[in-house]
C-alpha cells in the first residue's frame, strides 16, 4: 500500500511539540513573514502575537489539513536558500522585506505559492479583537443584521429557512 501525502509530509516536516500545531522553525518563519509581509498594514499587534493567533486557530480548528500550511511555511523558509544563501528567518529584516516585495508578492511559480502565507497573516492580525478594534470592525456575532435573522434557540438561521419550516 502506498503512503499518502499526509503520511509523507508527516515524516519529512519537523516534529511538533504536544499541544502545538506548528514546529518551532515554522513558527519562526511565520513571525518573520508577519514582519515582512504585513509591512504597511500596521496591525494592532506584533508579529509574535500574529503567529500565536494563527497557531491557536489551527489548534482549535483541529484541521486535518494543517500539514499543508506547515508545508507552505517550510517552502517559504527554504526557498530563499537558492537566491540569498540563507533561510527566510535567518535573513535580516531589510532582506526579508525586499524578498517579500520583489519575489513573494510579485513572483511566479513557487514564490506565488508562498504569497498565500499573507492571507494567513491577515487572518492572524485582524482576526484578533485588537485588530478589529483598530479597523473599527464589528464582529459578525455583534452585528444587528446577524441578530435580526436569528430565531431564539436556533442559532443563526435565515428567515427563509424558518418560513420553510413553518409553511412546510
Amino acid at each position: 500500500m502506498l503512503p499518502t501525502l499526509d503520511e509523507i509530509t508527516y515524516r519529512l516536516l519537523p516534529r511538533v511539540q504536544a499541544g502545538a500545531a506548528l514546529a518551532d522553525s515554522e513558527w519562526r518563519t511565520l513571525v518573520a513573514a508577519a514582519s515582512a509581509l504585513l509591512e504597511g498594514e500596521q496591525p494592532a499587534i506584533d508579529a509574535e502575537q500574529v503567529a500565536d493567533n494563527i497557531e491557536r486557530f489551527l489548534i482549535r480548528g483541529r484541521s486535518q489539513q494543517v500539514w499543508r500550511i506547515r508545508l507552505l511555511l517550510t517552502l517559504l523558509e527554504y526557498l530563499p536558500l537558492r537566491y540569498e544563501g540563507r533561510t527566510f528567518s535567518e535573513l535580516d529584516p531589510a532582506a526579508q522585506k525586499r524578498l517579500a516585495r520583489e519575489r513573494i508578492m510579485n513572483g511566479s511559480g513557487l514564490w506565488q505559492l508562498c504569497a498565500r502565507v499573507r492571507l494567513l497573516l491577515i487572518m492572524g492580525a485582524y482576526g484578533d479583537a485588537r485588530g478589529l478594534a483598530r479597523t473599527n470592525t464589528l464582529p459578525v456575532l455583534q452585528r444587528p443584521r446577524f441578530h435580526a435573522h436569528t430565531a431564539p434557540g436556533r442559532g443563526a438561521r435565515s428567515r427563509s429557512v424558518r418560513e420553510l419550516e413553518v409553511t412546510g
